[in-house]
């Protein structure tokens, strides 16, 4: 809990270590969960809001550690909220490499080291962090852990067994009042040289600024690319269904009560009757499974529904002598010789919201021979 605590600290302060850990676990964890949320932006940003404040605060710290100026705190946060956003709204997976601009920046501030008010007693840390926050169960599991580590078996000679156990205890309170992160903190390390020659190179600086430029323009353009090819299937897509849907229809044979019958290609029975003004083209789709319900299937008065498989809207379609605009629903070639014996014996049927009679419909279908074949008696 105190631990916990201690990542929502502001009082604190946090030396490189534990700040490198903590920016470390936020990335990979927020790749890692928006990468298997994907689509699921009410999660990924439920997860935003959580590790911003962590890392922000981990940045606060940081930078009390090294007693620089918290105006640098703004940067690199807002830029990690925005390629976030970016992340959660493109659902690209290109998009993650922009956290590496937001992570350069989180990387400037390691390569300063801390610096204590005090220079004759420094920081004692635990697990990298000073602060109000009671943080000592940790420190006595460290030191139990370095008790453990400098334990000196004693011998049978009593004089020299109470000396090695006074050489143990005087290793120990070395051990309490220096911290391990101490002899890092006050050494010239590889990122305090790496910003310092950054700082002195303007050729360095201007290389850095053409990659981070180079990265961002590379996945502006990408996402460019998979919108303008993105719409380029969709419009693809309709026109290859818009043609799927507009088949040839051969032997057309016109029914007692204002409806027609075709035969696709393939042999499915194509009921066909004038249609109404609708908005929408397609009607019903088991293909999609979506559409109207009541456009899915033929119900007769007696006996089982047969399903249709779509059931379109076509406009300005020639039928017989005139123009109008056309219902026309297909059915399976399957059920063609269910379907054509239910139109010679039913007594009548419902459509998408309309009802057929079929009387004279069996003396219809035996005076046509693509259909008449159908019709056992």
């Amino acid at each position: 809990m105190q631990l916990l605590k201690s990542l929502f600290c502001l009082q604190g302060v946090d030396n490189r270590t534990r700040f490198f850990a903590i920016c470390s676990a936020v990335y990979v964890l927020f790749i890692m969960i928006t990468s298997a949320f994907t689509g699921k932006a009410f999660i990924s940003i439920t997860i935003l809001a959580l590790f911003t404040p962590i890392l922000t605060f981990t940045s606060l710290r940081r930078l009390k550690d090294a007693k620089l100026n918290k105006k640098w705190l703004f940067l690199p946060n807002l830029l990690f909220v925005l390629t976030a956003l970016i992340i959660i709204f493109s659902e690209r997976n290109s998009s993650y490499y922009l956290l590496i601009i937001s992570a350069l920046c989180l990387a400037v501030l390691l390569t300063y080291p801390s610096v204590s008010n005090n220079k004759t007693e420094p920081l004692h840390y635990v697990l990298g962090y000073f602060g109000p926050v009671d943080m000592t169960e940790y420190q006595q599991v460290t030191h139990q852990g370095k008790q453990a580590k400098y334990r000196i078996e004693p011998t049978l000679v009593g004089d020299k067994s109470i000396n090695l156990n006074s050489n143990e205890q005087a290793v120990l309170r070395t051990h309490k009042t220096t911290s391990p992160y101490d002899k890092n903190e006050h050494k010239i390390g590889l990122g305090e040289i790496i910003r310092l020659k950054l700082v002195n190179n303007r050729t360095l600086q201007l290389a850095i600024g053409i990659i981070l430029f180079s990265v961002f323009i590379s996945w502006f353009m990408e996402y460019l690319s998979n919108n303008e090819q993105s719409q380029t299937i969709t419009e693809s897509g309709k026109l290859i269904e818009i043609t799927q849907n507009i088949i040839e229809r051969k032997h057309p044979l016109a029914m007692p009560d204002n409806f027609s019958l075709f035969l696709s290609p393939h042999q499915g029975i194509i009921i066909n009757w004038q249609a109404d003004e609708v908005s929408t083209p397609l009607l019903w789709s088991q293909y999609k499974a979506q559409g109207e319900e009541s456009c899915q299937q033929i119900s007769f008065n007696k006996g089982n529904p047969i399903r249709t498989l779509t059931v379109q809207i076509e406009k300005n379609t020639t039928v017989g002598s005139g123009i109008y605009n056309n219902y026309f629903a297909s059915f399976s070639p399957l059920d063609s010789k269910a379907l054509i014996q239910a139109l010679a014996f039913r007594g009548s049927f419902s459509l998408c919201g309309y009802d057929f009679s079929l009387k004279g419909s069996q003396a219809a279908l035996g005076k046509h021979k693509q259909y008449a074949d159908w019709v056992e008696y």
